[in-house]
């Protein structure tokens, strides 16, 4: 036989073995995680899924607010009035116990009933613009 041919048995490199068993221990610690019931965060509930029966989750811009939103959370309750501002200037409530869903400085974020969805949506289409308030917890 010619010598390149033939295979000769060699000595496993204390290298190799030293990457085999940083193998077998990499493995034994993912079964080990994996095992132990660590669960995964669950993501956060969607907008849609927080919202009550029957309601609708309404954006009002910062734009659309004649006063500044007073300092709200998630889960405060405001009512919404509805103003004219000028010679003939008047004030209308338009929504009543409105949740705040989110708020940010782009404005707010609430929950509202039909009847307060469509009161808003027709006082800003006429022009009026949109006081909130803040409901007292008492």
């Amino acid at each position: 036989m010619l010598p390149t041919l033939t295979a000769s048995r060699r000595r496993s490199p204390i290298r190799r073995i030293a990457l085999g068993a940083a193998s077998a221990l990499l493995a034994l610690g993912a079964l080990v995680v994996e095992m132990s019931g660590a669960d995964a965060p669950s993501p956060p509930a969607s907008l849609a899924e927080s919202l009550a029966p029957s309601t609708w989750a309404m954006t009002l811009p910062a734009a659309w607010l004649a006063a500044p939103v007073p300092r709200v959370g998630a889960g405060d309750l405001i009512d919404v009035l509805a103003v004219r501002q000028g010679e003939r200037a008047y004030a209308v409530p338009v929504a009543y116990a409105a949740r705040v869903m989110t708020v940010d400085e782009r404005g707010l974020v609430l929950q509202l009933d039909e009847e307060g969805a469509s009161a808003i949506a027709i006082a800003r289409g006429g022009g009026l613009m949109l006081v909130p308030l803040l409901r007292s917890t008492r």
